[in-house]
């Protein structure tokens, strides 16, 4: 039997259940997408919905989420910063992404000047206090700091920045 065969109320009947399976098979992939670490955001845009709406059907079908993970976090001068993936504490808000410790030195030195780093003394990125914190051309921080990047310190690439005789 055709679509077009069937009767007004047959066909209304007929277009919700292909909607609703439609709409299953999309869920179905995108619960597999999550189990493969995607974000409920990723999701949504996948399949062309809100973070919510894949949310919501998650939940109304009963499929298993990811338990938040809680990061360590710390508020400075009324921002929250959380711990990223590299050890630094950083913030995403309404005013921007800003990096906690050149966050403080703006804070509390002034502005960075272009092509420069904030580096922390102790070697610690967790501990964001100004005093030990130092802003430096990254040129300079390479040099100092960063030996298995540098070209004068490398000895793998030394003898090609020596002068010879």
């Amino acid at each position: 039997m055709w679509v077009k065969d069937l009767t007004l109320c047959q066909r209304v009947r007929y277009t919700s259940y292909m909607k609703k399976r439609l709409s299953d098979e999309k869920y179905k992939l995108g619960y597999e997408y999550y189990q493969q670490g995607y974000s409920l955001a990723d999701v949504g845009k996948m399949i062309g919905v809100t973070r919510q709406s894949v949310y919501d059907c998650f939940k109304r079908r009963d499929y298993k989420m990811r338990k938040k993970k809680l990061l360590p976090f710390m508020v400075y001068n009324g921002r929250k910063f959380t711990i990223n993936h590299n050890g630094y504490y950083r913030s995403t808000d309404r005013k921007g992404t800003h990096l906690m410790h050149r966050y403080v030195w703006e804070t509390e030195r002034g502005e960075i000047p272009k092509g420069w780093d904030i580096h922390h003394l102790d070697e610690d990125k967790t501990n964001n206090i100004v005093d030990n914190l130092e802003c430096l051309s990254k040129a300079e921080h390479t040099s100092r700091y960063s030996p298995h990047h540098n070209q004068h310190k490398n000895n793998k690439t030394k003898h090609l920045y020596e002068k010879t005789n």
